[in-house]
Parts: structure tokens; C-alpha cells; sequence
């Protein structure tokens, strides 16, 4: 017992260490603080219908009304409980706090383990996991609420150790762990960094391939992929059921192919609008960020929140310059850099010169390929390639996320190589070259940056100049005699703005190289037995921690907890909602448009909103925003800035029929007054005398403006042939909505002839039933979004059920899958002890 308390003790002591430093970088949490995280917030908003129904009801709900007039809530939340990974996520969370430590100690926790699949000295992969948990996106993601993000990238190490295990060790073992390091990752529901490791693990198996080629071990080479190829497919299984919904739902989406007609200067795809998936590319000279946190300026935050940088500007300028952004690089904001640490870069240098292993070429083609990925519109060929060939890749946006390989394999890198050095020392003293050009390559380039910074950058962004000479251009057409002082100011500006921006870098230039030089020199202390191996390790563990700590620290800090009572004042009603609440009834939609209604959820989470916020809204119902609902935003805000007539609002609001179909009773101009009552809305659901048949979508949008929906109802045709023997020339009778779920309408109606209805309620094929008096009907698609059926005459009950196959059967596959995964590992267990 003793012997194994002993053989345990570092890897007891390395937890300890891991939950240490987690509590002590979030302390504040010690104090019932909590952090304000922008998607989070936004997820408590979206999903408060659905937590409220679960509440109510003790059922599930699939679909949500709270935002963008309705849609599946797959991706806002899901239903686990038929998962066994959800449970086992659960258990290794181990009760620290969901949003901030338990994510700091899997980073831990996870890359240890991976270090330790590389056959790492136990104290190394401490270290190792150091360099990679306190990493700047990680940490800096945590701030911006993108928690199931955080946890996924978390379990990117344990996949892969998985991996390595079954190709170098046990298949047997090493396909179990891989089922559930990868089932836990998948679990956590963040599609695109399970699919940048996808393609990690691609380049991991070809290496492997050609290796086992080379070294004529195929048979084992086979085995084990094969072993592994059927631990993917049992890991998918208990996830089943969001993925089938995910992917079923992705083609209704905006990340799935337009039903509108691509125009001349367009390319046909089935994913994202290319601009809008490729926003956020990191520009190419923002890559140095892994070494120099600042070289393009860091977040997107006032250069007067940085003393030293204002201290270099003029009197005459400190205040307008320090008004401007610290960050210069070509994306529309960042909430700052990728940092892996100028050490760690340093040591991956190394790696890549003395490590020889079989896993040397996988990481560094990974981390070429995460540049190339992640620069988006900058390596336009490349991305071109990826965007519309490769599968799946144009679902996805903000390429600069590929970053996430990077920060994985240049610390695994650099500690493989960190480990060849330090069990022999020989290979430095044989190849010093190699040393120093690691030395060159990471010390010698930050001092490049920082003794001569205006050959490499030239530290305003296009756009910036850009705004900056046409404001200069408006002063001198407003100020003509004055032009040469105009002139003179503006030059003065630029001059200044870019000196503030040159020290930001130079001061972390020189910081790198300093951190470079005393960890390189250290190294070389070592090869030349002058410093103990025992204090090498250490002190570079002390060094990479504040590195790497004090860069975190910019980003997330502790000023930046709050009481929860201040956070959840965000959602607290306002006036204006008071006072909807008071009078709305169910089917009643809200328009906020005192802000981008399109980019926010207080309404969602009080209201069904016109609104909201989601990465993955339906593609049609973003096209109506595009042709109608953005157009109508900025009218309604005109008038009511100009100060206009209730009869000009009105007016304003007759010409408005995509907001009127879709129930918008409410306007919300101003939170702290009553809102505005559209009396145009067509209500819940409304008879039509006429089809207006068209034959495409683009027709279909385009007849919304320009018919009367309220007595016409917009069908195509081609979509629809069923409607060609409907008879509809008349208006008899009334429909009312009667009983509201979001997964369940109940209208009643009356009428002595066959009439067909339309429902302000949106139009999704995946699910959506429709009954009357229980028997089941069907559901026609009109004005490009909306709900329609022909209805029997008589006094009737209609009924709308959200009832998707997708969901229902992957629960049943999902329960199964989950028991042969509980089955197997009892199995296993009872084999092992059987043994010993």
C-alpha cells in the first residue's frame, strides 16, 4: 500500500498543483464573484423560454420562439440525458466551478495526461501542462462566455493521447480511452474545434502511415486504426442525437446552402456567406502574437489604458490618440492575442531541430496548416480550396479559431524536444548551429523587432488610415483657409498614434527576448554542467508561469469579476417589458430597435422576439432580415429620432408586411417608455382569399413586399404542386391562437367553407405536424417563411407539434449506445482484476 502511495505521489502532487493554480488565477470565485461572459449571457438569454418550460412541464422542448420568430433549440440546449459523456463530463468537472475553474484545471489535467502519453517525465509534463493550460486564448475565451469551446479544446490533449496510446502501447486500452476522451469532447458540443482536431488527427495518421510503411509495420499500423475507426464510431453513438439534429438543421441554416439564386459575381456553395465566415481572419503578421503578445497592438481596448504608450506621445495629441485602439491588425476588434509563450516558442524551435521521434512531422505540419487555416482572407488559394471543396469546412466562421492547433502543438513540440536535451545533452554540444538557430529564429527576431519595428509593420490598419485622411478631408472642405494646419494636425496624429503603437510592441518585444535569453541561457547552463537538471526543470516552470501568467493577466484579471447580483441585473425587465408582460398575449412578438435587435437577447429572454442572437439562425428567416426586417430597423429608427407623427409611424408601419406577418405587436424604442402597439399586425393566424403562385424564392421574398399578404398568401409552386388544386377565393369565419407551448399551438376556428390559413409561425420541415381534430395535415410553406394549411370547414381544433424523427430515434440510439459503453468498461474492469 505504501509502495503504491509512493509510485502515486507525483501524479497525486500534480493535481493538487493543477487545482492550486486553477483557484488561484479565478480567487475572486473564493469571494462569490462571479465573471460577466458576453455568449454566456447571451445563452441565458436564449434559452430562458426553454428553462422555464422544462420548469413547468418536467418535459423537453426542441424548439424556442424567443428569437428570429422561432427556430430548433438543438444549439441553444440540447437534451443529454440519454448520453453517458454528459455524465461523465459531469463526474471530471469534480464540482469546481463550471465557468472558470473547472475549465482551467481540464486544461491541466487534460494536456498532462497527453504528456504523459508521449512518455514524458512526469514533472516535464507538469510543466508541459502549464505552457499549454495558461496559454492566452484559453484563457482569453473564458472572458468572452465561450465555455463549451473552452472544454472541448480541453479535451483535445486526452483525444490524442488516446491515439498515440493505441498506435504505440495497448489497442486495447489505448481504443477505450480514445471512445471516451473523444465521446466527452464531442459531448461538449463545439463542432468546429472537434473538426480542426479531425483534421489534426489526419495528419497524425498519414505520418503514422508513412512510418509504418518505412518501418514495415502495416499489419500493426492497420490494427490499430482499425481499432480506432470503431472507437470514433462508439463515440459518436451516445452523441447521436445532437449531431443528427445539428446536421439535419444545418441545411435549413445559414450555414447551409441559400435558396436564393447566387448572384454573377458569386460562387454556388452549400455553407456560410464567404465574407461572413471569413471576418475574423487573423492577418499574417499577427502570427508573431504567439511569441510577442502586442506585435499588432493586443486586444481592442484605449492605448490610454496602456501608461507607457501615452507617455510617448505629444501633449497636444495625448488625448485624442489615446482615445484610439491598441490593436492595429486587420480584423474588426479582438479581445486580444494568441500567446503561447516565448519560452514555449523557443523550445518548439528546438524540438523541431533536435526531436526525431515519430511525432515530430504531424505537429509541425499541424501548426503550418493552423496558419494557413487561420489567415483566411489573407491566403486567399488556400482558403479558396478549403472554402469550396473540402468538406464541411464552409459551415464554419472565424478561421482565426484554427489557432487552437498551434497552441497545442508548439508547446507538445517544444517539451518533446525540451525532453531530448535534457536525457542528452550530447546532441546540443554536436550541433551547436542548431541551438543558436533556434536562438535566432525566436531571441533574435524579437530584438529585430524591437531595435528597428517600422521595417516590419506599419502599424495603422487600411481601414484606419482610410477613415482617418477622409476626416482630414471633411476638416479641410469645412476649413479651406486652414488646410495647411489641418494637415499639420493629422500628420501629427498619425506620427503619434503609430509612436504609441511602437512602444506597445517594443515593449513586449524586448520582454520576449528577455524571457528567451534567461530560458535559453538556462538550457545551455545545463548542457554545459554548470546547472542541475532538477533546478533547469523548475526554474523553467517558474519562468513559463509568469510569462504566461502575466500576459493572461492583461486579459483576464480579477478586476473583471463582479457580484452576482450585478450580473444578473442585465436581464432585470425594464419598463417597456413591464408593461408588454402586462399586456401581450401568447403569440405576441417583440421589436427592439433601440439597438441592433439582430445582436442581442434581453428581448429574447422576456419576449418572443422579432430578434436575437445565434450563430446558426435559418437561412430563409436571414434573408428576410436582409430584404425587409434591417430596412424596416432603420425606418422605424428615423422617424422616431426626427420625432415623428404617430400618423407618419403608422404609415411607416402599413409599408412594413414581413413585420406585420410575423406578429410584431410590440415596438421597443425606448426600454424606459411604453412601447409602441403596432395595429397593423396580422395576428397569430389569418384566412386568405388567394394563392399568389410564384415559382422560385427569390420570387417567393420579392412578392412579400409587393402583394397584400393579408389577403394573399405567397406559395410557390414548384415547391407546392398540391396547391394548384386548392380552391381559395374568399374570406369566411375567424382562427384564434387558443393554447401556447413552443413545441405545441392549439388554434380553434370556424368557418362554413374550406379556407386556407397562414400562421405567423416559421416555416421548418424537420419536425413540424399539424392536426385537425387529431388527424394529421399538411403544411404548406408561404410568404418564404411562414406556416399555411387548407383547412376542413366547420368549428375545428388545429394543432402544431414539433415532433422531429431526428430527436426521437437518436435518444433511443443514443440510450443504446450508452449502454454498450457502460457494458464494455465493466467488462473491462472485471478482465483486469480477473488478471492480477
Amino acid at each position: 500500500m505504501i509502495e503504491r502511495l509512493k509510485s502515486a505521489s507525483p501524479y497525486i502532487i500534480a493535481i493538487v498543483v493543477f487545482a492550486a493554480l486553477s483557484i488561484a488565477y479565478f480567487s475572486p470565485v473564493l469571494q462569490n464573484k462571479v465573471l460577466p461572459q458576453m455568449d454566456d449571457n447571451h445563452a441565458i438569454g436564449m434559452a430562458k423560454e426553454i428553462k422555464v418550460f422544462e420548469e413547468n412541464t418536467g418535459g423537453k422542448t426542441q424548439w424556442t420562439n424567443s428569437m428570429f420568430g422561432g427556430m430548433p433549440s438543438y444549439q441553444i440546449k440540447g437534451d443529454p440525458s440519454k448520453n453517458v459523456f454528459w455524465y461523465l463530463n459531469n463526474f471530471f468537472r469534480f464540482g469546481l466551478p463550471y465557468h472558470t475553474v473547472a475549465i482551467l484545471f481540464l486544461y491541466l489535467l487534460g494536456f498532462y495526461v497527453f504528456m504523459l502519453s508521449l512518455k514524458l517525465d512526469k514533472w516535464l509534463a507538469l510543466i508541459g501542462a502549464i505552457a499549454f493550460a495558461f496559454g492566452s486564448y484559453n484563457l482569453i475565451i473564458i472572458i468572452a462566455g465561450h465555455i463549451t469551446k473552452a472544454y472541448t479544446i480541453a479535451l483535445m490533449g486526452p483525444v490524442i493521447a488516446g491515439i498515440l496510446y493505441t498506435y504505440n502501447r495497448d489497442i486495447i486500452k489505448g481504443g477505450v480511452f480514445t471512445v471516451l476522451a473523444l465521446g466527452m469532447q464531442i459531448a461538449y458540443n463545439h463542432v468546429q474545434i472537434t473538426y480542426y482536431l479531425v483534421l489534426l488527427i489526419g495528419i497524425l495518421v498519414i505520418t503514422r502511415l508513412v512510418y509504418a510503411i518505412v518501418n514495415k509495420q502495416l499489419p500493426q499500423f492497420a490494427k490499430a486504426t482499425g481499432v480506432l475507426i470503431i472507437a470514433a464510431f462508439i463515440s459518436i453513438l451516445p452523441n447521436i442525437t445532437n449531431l443528427w439534429t445539428t446536421y439535419e438543421y444545418g441545411a435549413y441554416s445559414i450555414r447551409g446552402k441559400s435558396d436564393l439564386a447566387v448572384s454573377s459575381e458569386g460562387k454556388e456553395h452549400s455553407g456560410l456567406d464567404k465574407d461572413y465566415a471569413l471576418g475574423w481572419s487573423l492577418e499574417p503578421k499577427g502570427t508573431f502574437t504567439l511569441m510577442i503578445p502586442n506585435v499588432v497592438g493586443g486586444a481592442s481596448e484605449q492605448i490610454a489604458n496602456n501608461k507607457s504608450a501615452l507617455e510617448v506621445v505629444e501633449n497636444d495629441y495625448k488625448e485624442t490618440v489615446g482615445g484610439q485602439s491598441q490593436y492595429w491588425g486587420g480584423r474588426p476588434f479582438t479581445s486580444g492575442p494568441v500567446y503561447a509563450g516565448a519560452i514555449v516558442c523557443f523550445l518548439f524551435m528546438l524540438g523541431a531541430f533536435y526531436y526525431k521521434g515519430p511525432d515530430k512531422w504531424w505537429l509541425i505540419i499541424g501548426t503550418v496548416l493552423s496558419f494557413f487555416l487561420a489567415w483566411g482572407k489573407h491566403f486567399e488559394g488556400f482558403t479558396d480550396f478549403m472554402f469550396y471543396y473540402f468538406p464541411l469546412y464552409n459551415k464554419f466562421r472565424t478561421v482565426e479559431m484554427a489557432m487552437v492547433v498551434a497552441s497545442l502543438t508548439i508547446p507538445t513540440l517544444g517539451f518533446l524536444g525540451l525532453r531530448e536535451i535534457y536525457n542528452n545533452p550530447q546532441l546540443v554540444k554536436d550541433d551547436v548551429k542548431k541551438f543558436m538557430l533556434a536562438f535566432g529564429l525566436t531571441g533574435g527576431v524579437c530584438l529585430v523587432f524591437y531595435l528597428i519595428p517600422t521595417t516590419f509593420f506599419d502599424f495603422i490598419s487600411d481601414v484606419e488610415l482610410q477613415g482617418i485622411l477622409q476626416q482630414k478631408q471633411q476638416y479641410i472642405q469645412q476649413n479651406t483657409s486652414q488646410a495647411s494646419q489641418v494637415n499639420q494636425y493629422f500628420d501629427g496624429l498619425l506620427y503619434n498614434l503609430k509612436l504609441a503603437r511602437i512602444q506597445l510592441l517594443k515593449a513586449d518585444a524586448f520582454r520576449s527576448f528577455a524571457f528567451i535569453l534567461i530560458g535559453s541561457g538556462s538550457i545551455w547552463l545545463y548542457i554545459t554542467n554548470k546547472l542541475s537538471g532538477k533546478y533547469l526543470v523548475w526554474g523553467l516552470g517558474v519562468l513559463i508561469l509568469i510569462d504566461l501568467w502575466s500576459i493572461d493577466k492583461r486579459y483576464l484579471s480579477n478586476d473583471d469579476f463582479v457580484s452576482e447580483r450585478k450580473l444578473k441585473s442585465e436581464f432585470e425587465a425594464t419598463p417597456s417589458d413591464i408593461a408588454i408582460l402586462g399586456m401581450k398575449t401568447e403569440g405576441d412578438r417583440v421589436f427592439s430597435i433601440y439597438r441592433n435587435p439582430f445582436n442581442e437577447v434581453h428581448t429574447s429572454f422576456h419576449h418572443q422576439s422579432i430578434g436575437g442572437y445565434h450563430g446558426a439562425k435559418l437561412r430563409r428567416y436571414q434573408d428576410v432580415i436582409s430584404r425587409y426586417l434591417e430596412s424596416d430597423w432603420r425606418t422605424l429608427l428615423g422617424v422616431l429620432q426626427n420625432k415623428g407623427t404617430e400618423l407618419e409611424l403608422n404609415r411607416a408601419l402599413v409599408n412594413m408586411p414581413a413585420l406585420n406577418m410575423l406578429n410584431a405587436k410590440y415596438i421597443v424604442y425606448n426600454p424606459n417608455s411604453q412601447p409602441i402597439v403596432n395595429a397593423n399586425v396580422l395576428g397569430d393566424a389569418w384566412f386568405v382569399k388567394a394563392i399568389t403562385s410564384v415559382n422560385t424564392p427569390d420570387d417567393a421574398i420579392a412578392a412579400i413586399g409587393a402583394t397584400d399578404i393579408s389577403k394573399n398568401a405567397v406559395v410557390n409552386i414548384n415547391e407546392f404542386k398540391e396547391v394548384s388544386s386548392y380552391n381559395v377565393d374568399s374570406i369566411n369565419g375567424n382562427i384564434s391562437l387558443e393554447e401556447y407551448q413552443p413545441n405545441h399551438l392549439v388554434y380553434n376556428y370556424n368557418s362554413t367553407q374550406e379556407q386556407l390559413a397562414v400562421f405567423s409561425q416559421i416555416y421548418y420541415p424537420k419536425g413540424w405536424n399539424a392536426y385537425v381534430d387529431g388527424e394529421k395535415i399538411d403544411i404548406l410553406r408561404a410568404n418564404y417563411i411562414l406556416r399555411a394549411a387548407l383547412l376542413p370547414a366547420g368549428n375545428h381544433t388545429v394543432e402544431f407539434k414539433f415532433e422531429p424523427k431526428s430527436y426521437k430515434f437518436g435518444q433511443i440510439l443514443a440510450g443504446i449506445g450508452s449502454v454498450i459503453i457502460l457494458l464494455a468498461i465493466a467488462y473491462l474492469v472485471y478482465m483486469e482484476r480477473k488478471k492480477k
